[in-house]
């Protein structure tokens, strides 16, 4: 007896469109994640500058 994998179903929902970005979702947290390299390697060579 042969199984059917379950279909997957799309929710489409008018107010995901409408509502902010939410900080921790998956498209806003690759800025984030670059902009904390970013300013943690211009720290790191403040720091080596400065000592």
């Amino acid at each position: 007896m042969k199984h059917q994998a379950p279909v997957a179903t799309v929710i489409t929902d008018t107010r995901l469109a409408q509502e902010p970005a939410n900080p921790f979702s998956g498209s806003s947290l690759v800025p984030m994640l670059i902009s904390g390299i970013v300013l943690v390697l211009v720290g790191m060579i403040a720091a080596v500058m400065l000592s």
